[in-house]
């Protein structure tokens, strides 16, 4: 049986409190746990580390809100790339269950 670990609770109340006493903290504080997240991916964080840095060099010296909306687009991007792969994913893995000799749809 796969175990995961639970992840530590995620108070959005103080992180919320800290962006607002200490934009500057909150910033520092978010690149941290970003990297300390990614350093958990060992030699398999490289594509992570890319994309953080690429995200990071587009929301460099922008609102707020132009920031939320870069994020949210990167988010659903990464969302629609990691769709597609699961999909190719479950269909290689249907073929490789087929008999061999068998046609799918038969």
């Amino acid at each position: 049986m796969i175990k995961f670990n639970a992840a530590p609770a995620f108070d959005f109340d103080e992180w919320a409190n800290l962006y607002q006493r200490d934009p500057d903290a909150f910033e520092a504080r978010r690149k941290a746990m970003l990297a300390i997240e990614i350093a958990k991916g060992g030699q398999h964080a490289e594509a992570g580390k890319a994309i953080v840095e690429r995200l990071e060099a587009q929301l460099a010296g922008k609102s707020d809100e132009e920031r939320i909306r870069l994020s949210m687009l990167a988010m659903v991007a990464s969302a629609q790339s990691m769709a597609q792969r699961l999909n190719e994913l479950s269909q290689n893995f249907q073929s490789a269950q087929r008999p061999s000799g068998s046609r799918p749809g038969v």
